[in-house]
């Protein structure tokens, strides 16, 4: 196989990478671990049945909106 030439148009995009990463530095007050101090969150104990409630919820809404829908495509399939 031969070899592949780089183009002009990637000769200057390595170049233009290249410089890039000369020119970023890392700052060592960032490397430092202790600079930034995280806040305890907070733990609430939430029941179950609190997420029951909703799922339940939910669930009947939207059995009402099937049959709903049902009884309506079926009233209007009727009148045909």
């Amino acid at each position: 196989m031969p070899k592949h030439d780089k183009t002009r148009k990637e000769k200057i995009r390595s170049e233009a990478r290249r410089k890039e990463s000369e020119l970023f530095s890392v700052d060592p007050a960032w490397l430092k671990s202790g600079t930034k101090t995280s806040k305890p969150t907070a733990m609430t104990e939430v029941s179950g049945k609190k997420y029951l409630n909703l799922d339940l919820t939910k669930t009947f809404l939207l059995s009402m909106l099937v049959l709903a829908l049902e009884l309506g495509l079926w009233q209007y399939l009727s009148r045909r």
